[in-house]
């Protein structure tokens, strides 16, 4: 089969959202049909500005088509706009002209499709609020599937949402909470629907399991090794993600987060949190790897790493006792599942429905909704290496039986099942 995904942003850069979805599917899908990526020049949502050059690219293994954004984004006039329709009665027109203002508003994206529509047997929307969504699916809405990411938002009161979910052929969904968004509060009837999600490949199991041991009892700082002792198995190094702590010299507890180190992102009030915590276990540290984006404090406590590749990500996520997932808004919760699929329970923010519903889904994590919360979560976690180790394997047996892209991609086909073939 041949797809064209279309997103209003993509790269290799973009670590969340409906474009970080986009991204994930496609390399997958890639591997089995043939996949054009049909997206716009910019690579910031904050103005749309044209920083890519136009035209075809190849992203890892996936086709790439580029078209120029027409026009910039502009924030007190778009924020002015929403503040209008949000608050009075307002007409459709209103609201494409709100998807208008969001942007990205690319004429030669829509102008390919309209022309070559017919050479692709499903079309792929990601993001229902953007004028590429927008404008596309009425293209061929008989061969369109939408990721409609669905965050609840003044905006979503919106008439039009409901209209694109129904117009489309199927309705592809990231989280639960997103499907139960648009039945019970959209009251929208798409034609077909899946509850698809992103896929966690783990790595194999090894022989040791987590948590068998404190982990200051496992190793000690390569200065006091005796000289008597016997080598560890290199195998059980890595079970244990030894090599990260020795790297960084963690010897002790550790609360690990990994994603963009943001103001927008619950990094904050994380980082508040983790300091009352710290008031009563000094001894702890708090691992933060990702893009650095707002100031962090200097706390002995604080160990910055930076960004790490993927199996060195994975390795992080094996050494912590626990992993934070701070976000509110994180449907794909990816954090948070590659946590789990190696074995390490999570502590996630309560006001993310995504990352709950893992939580509960799997028995693999705790979740707080104020600091005294997340105080008391911290305390069970690192007092109780039976819990730990309970939750964690809990954890993995979840993303080995729902999670893995073999299962992803299996919903994904049905999802694209549901579309009608060309001339149908």
């Amino acid at each position: 089969m041949r797809f064209a995904f279309i997103s209003p942003r993509y790269g290799a850069d973009i670590s969340t959202g409906a474009e970080h979805a986009c991204r994930l599917l496609a390399q997958q899908v890639s591997e089995r049909h043939d996949v054009e990526v049909l997206t716009t020049c910019a690579a910031s949502s904050a103005t749309w500005k044209n920083e890519y050059s136009e035209g075809p690219d190849r992203i890892r293994g996936v086709m790439v088509r580029r078209f120029a954004v027409n026009q910039s984004h502009d924030a007190n006039a778009f924020a002015s706009l929403s503040n209008r329709l949000v608050t009075w009665p307002h007409s459709r027109a209103d609201e494409i002209e709100w998807t208008r203002r969001l942007g990205p508003s690319a004429p030669g994206l829509i102008e390919h499709l309209t022309r070559h529509q017919r050479s692709y047997d499903v079309l792929v929307f990601f993001s229902v609020w953007h004028p590429t969504t927008v404008q596309g699916v009425q293209i061929a809405p008989d061969r369109s599937v939408l990721f409609p990411y669905l965050q609840l938002r003044p905006e979503l009161r919106f008439h039009l949402w409901n209209e694109l979910l129904e117009s489309v052929r199927a309705v592809g969904y990231v989280s639960a909470s997103e499907r139960r968004l648009a039945h019970e509060y959209l009251r929208a009837n798409p034609h077909g629907e899946e509850l698809v999600g992103i896929g966690i490949d783990p790595p194999p199991q090894q022989a040791y399991p987590r948590h068998q041991q404190d982990p200051a009892d496992t190793f000690v700082a390569d200065d006091d090794v005796s000289a008597d002792a016997p080598p560890a198995e290199e195998s059980y190094l890595e079970s244990r993600g030894v090599p990260f702590r020795r790297r960084h010299r963690l010897y002790g507890h550790f609360a690990l987060y990994g994603g963009r180190i943001g103001s927008d992102n619950g990094c904050e009030e994380m980082l508040e949190y983790f300091d009352t915590y710290a008031q009563d276990d000094p001894a702890a540290a708090l691992v933060v790897m990702g893009v650095k984006m707002m100031k962090l404090p200097e706390e002995p406590y604080m160990r910055m790493p930076g960004v790490l590749p993927d199996r060195e990500r994975m390795v992080a996520y094996e050494a912590a006792d626990v992993t934070i997932a701070p976000a509110s808004d994180d449907l794909l919760a990816q954090p948070l599942l590659e946590s789990m699929a190696v074995g390490t329970p999570v502590i996630a923010n309560a006001a993310n429905g995504a990352a709950v519903e893992h939580c509960r889904g799997a028995n693999g994590g705790l979740y707080y909704a104020n600091r005294e919360e997340f105080a008391e979560a911290m305390r069970l976690m690192m007092s109780n290496a039976r819990l730990r180790q309970t939750l964690g394997e809990n954890g993995r047996r979840y993303i080995q039986q729902h999670y893995r892209w073999d299962s992803v991609m299996g919903r994904f086909d049905r999802l694209v099942g549901k579309v009608r073939p060309k001339g149908a």
